[in-house]
């Protein structure tokens, strides 16, 4: 065995899942060193045998993660538990797939951490997510808690345009949720999300209390305006926090490093006002919010942000705007209308 082998986990009641899956662009050894550093350090804070990756239905992926699992083996004294699933299902049917073999298998687990196999999410945020996650379960007596590890920034990770993008689905989101829960006489809590503006809802790096992690993998889908594919390819953060929100889940979140720039990204090479188009589209009809309403959420948000200043943006965001909300009319069926949305002010 490894001197390199830990006395003991720091998390000892903390399993992860790590849904994984590249594309054909990075060539292999990006992927096998991408992997090796997602896994590398996790045995000191969480069990190889509570460390699940998930490939998500590729041979290829599956292959370079096997070949990895020798050398953390090798360099362990064990393997981690290494999930191939036979069909490309989407990162969200992934997660909940890991989180089903993870919580069957230790029924005195409290805490689920998601993380992506790209290298991105370092194993050493962990004690700080549980570290927060203990505290909330002393005051609130209960597990159905997420604590996020929160980027310092979206647009240095993922580039300008997606950033600014991200930024304004998490800023609507937020706003479509309390709108709708206002409707209820409910409100979410969001004391634990201190200086998030708005706080980091699509950050893949996830510390779910086991029974909020009960939660997301036992709730039927509400595939609404997504088909069955999108929804589990694309809805792994804005759908499953939505939901969240709606059974009245305790949302905290913490700074976590990244990547200046994404060695690689699946998402990234889907078509961005598409993408971030269908997930708004999703989110103002799983909550019923009216166009008019909806219309102005947009509005609001779209108003400030810098991709504005270029002629190019502010095309992308005005076909952005006509496009999901003519789709909401429809989905809706209300007879309602978006009001016109124009810059009214030529200054500051």
């Amino acid at each position: 065995m490894s001197s390199a082998t830990p006395l003991g986990p720091i998390a000892p009641h903390a399993g992860v899942v790590i849904p994984t899956y590249f594309s054909k662009k990075p060539p292999d050894d990006t992927v096998r060193e991408l992997i090796w550093l997602t896994v590398r350090d996790c045995p000191h804070y969480v069990s190889p045998d509570d460390t699940w990756l998930v490939v998500d239905g590729d041979d290829r992926t599956a292959t370079l993660a096997a070949e990895t699992n020798e050398r953390f083996a090798e360099h362990y004294g064990r393997p981690y538990r290494l999930l191939v699933l036979p069909a490309n299902g989407g990162k969200l049917w992934a997660l909940r797939e890991g989180l089903r073999r993870l919580l069957s298998e230790r029924d005195d687990l409290r805490h689920a951490i998601i993380r992506d196999g790209d290298g991105d999410h370092l194993p050493a945020h962990i004690p700080a997510l549980v570290a927060a996650a203990e505290a909330l379960e002393r005051f609130y007596g209960h597990t159905r808690l997420i604590v996020i590890g929160a980027r310092g920034s979206r647009h240095h990770p993922m580039g300008w345009v997606r950033g600014e993008l991200e930024t304004l689905l998490d800023h609507v989101t937020l706003d479509a949720v309390i709108w709708a829960l206002a409707r209820q006489g409910r409100t979410p809590d969001l004391q634990h999300c201190r200086e998030a503006n708005p706080p980091d809802l699509s950050s893949g790096y996830k510390l779910y209390g086991r029974k909020e992690a009960e939660c997301l993998v036992a709730a039927d889908p509400v595939f609404s305006t997504l088909s069955d594919s999108d929804y589990w390819h694309y809805g792994p953060e804005t759908c499953t926090i939505v939901e969240a929100f709606l059974r009245d889940t305790i949302v905290a979140q913490l700074p976590r490093l990244t990547w200046e720039q994404q060695p690689t990204t699946a998402f990234g090479e889907f078509q961005h006002t598409e993408l971030y188009g269908e997930l708004l589209l999703w989110v103002y009809a799983r909550l019923e919010i009216p166009v008019g309403v909806a219309a102005r959420m947009y509005d609001r948000r779209t108003s400030p942000l810098h991709l504005r200043t270029t002629p190019e943006g502010r095309k992308a965001l005005d076909a952005l705007r006509l496009r999901v909300m003519e789709q909401l009319e429809l989905h809706l069926g209300d007879g309602g209308a978006a009001p016109p949305g124009n810059d009214v002010l030529s200054f500051l």
